[in-house]
């Protein structure tokens, strides 16, 4: 008998922000499989609460008060009554992001009536899941609490360590990275007349933007005027439009918002770079690879597990112009670098990163945890 599994996260479709993309790529592929999948996730307004999307039952049940405290409470009770109620019904929880309030629950539902649960873990480095539970009121107890989870599921070498350093036990704590659909994201079939720079994501200060930014204006100080494409919004979107028109960037950066398929803008793109002071394991930088793109990121996260610098992609200290400017300079003048990069790039996504391959590894993971409940 398969198991069935039961996910649950705060935000899922149509909010589709990184932890969500990978939510629903793994049921989408879960139910593939025929392995029995329904998520609990937060009601809001004007979105039904019980639908199918792409064959996965989603539940909208969390109901919450806005008002401080209340919210936790609120938001606790009714995954609690849901769990009570379903309880017959599913074998594994599946929680995302470790510092959602579900993940206590869980563990409570875990010592009444025995069922397996799993946590993922969303970030790492300053905005680590461990940090941000133990900022909220609380936290420290409800950590506590959470340790005794039956398996913890870390996306990187880096969150690895920060959560033996939080207490974990090795023996809990199995590793398994995000995923890309390697057929979606594709390499363009012509790499002609593609020169512009790209970087996708959230506009806010740990995504460093600003320091891509100060690169592009070195670059252009040095006579190299490549087109560059903002992708995303955020908080911090004005001021980065600002420091653009001053720096005299205002002709060749885009700013273009959200955009929900950006596949158009990785296929006429020279090269992805992501500038961050703080990441898990970016999906766009798992699709900018898998489109065949020379990457440039820093050296934070799943970024060092992804990126074998000078092999795959190019690696830089975060909050560093200076050697952002020169990898991007590099990769612009050296033509057979960049290609090279970019099929290696492919080739490193391909063999570890593929959605298939990162299913199979959940797959196993849930057999393991029924088999341990039934002997």
């Amino acid at each position: 008998m398969k198991p069935r599994i039961l996910m649950i996260i705060s935000f899922f479709y149509p909010h589709l922000g990184g932890t969500e993309q990978q939510a629903l790529r793994l049921a989408e592929h879960l139910v593939k499989r025929g392995i029995p999948v329904c998520v609990l996730t937060r009601k809001f307004k004007g979105i039904p609460a019980h639908e199918v999307i792409q064959g996965i039952p989603v539940c909208r049940s969390i109901y919450t008060l806005p008002w401080g405290k209340w919210f936790a409470v609120t938001y606790m009770l009714s995954v609690f009554w849901f769990l009570l109620r379903k309880r017959h019904t599913y074998d594994i929880i599946h929680c995302h992001l470790l510092q959602g309030f579900h993940s206590v629950v869980a563990v409570v539902v875990k010592a009444l009536f025995g069922k397996k649960v799993i946590i993922k873990v969303g970030a790492t480095g300053l905005l680590s899941d461990f940090l941000m539970m133990r900022e909220v009121f609380g936290g420290d107890f409800l950590l506590k609490k959470i340790k005794r989870v039956d398996k913890l599921i870390t996306v990187c070498s880096q969150s690895t360590a920060e959560a033996l350093q939080h207490g974990f036990a090795a023996r809990q704590i199995v590793q398994i990275p995000n995923g890309v659909d390697t057929n979606q994201f594709q390499p363009c079939l012509s790499s002609d007349n593609r020169s512009s720079i790209t970087f996708v994501g959230r506009l806010d200060h740990m995504k460093g933007v600003h320091i891509l930014l100060e690169a592009c204006k070195k670059l252009k100080e040095e006579g190299l005027n490549p087109p560059v494409s903002i992708v995303g919004d955020g908080p911090e979107r004005e001021a980065l439009k600002n420091f653009a028109m001053r720096s005299g960037l205002a002709d060749v950066v885009n700013f273009h918002g959200e955009i929900a398929d950006i596949r158009p803008f990785l296929k006429r793109s020279a090269m992805f770079v992501l500038p961050s002071f703080s990441e898990g394991l970016s999906n766009v930088l798992l699709e900018a690879m898998a489109c065949g793109l020379p990457v440039i990121a820093t050296r934070v996260g799943g970024n060092m597990d992804l990126i074998r610098d000078g092999e795959n992609g190019i690696l830089v200290d975060s909050a560093n112009a200076e050697q952002l400017f020169e990898a991007i300079k590099t990769v612009l003048q050296d033509k057979n670098l960049a290609e090279k990069l970019g099929k290696k790039a492919r080739k490193t996504v391909e063999q570890k990163f593929s959605m298939e391959a990162i299913t199979d590894h959940y797959v196993l993971l849930y057999n393991e945890l029924r088999d341990s409940n039934i002997s």
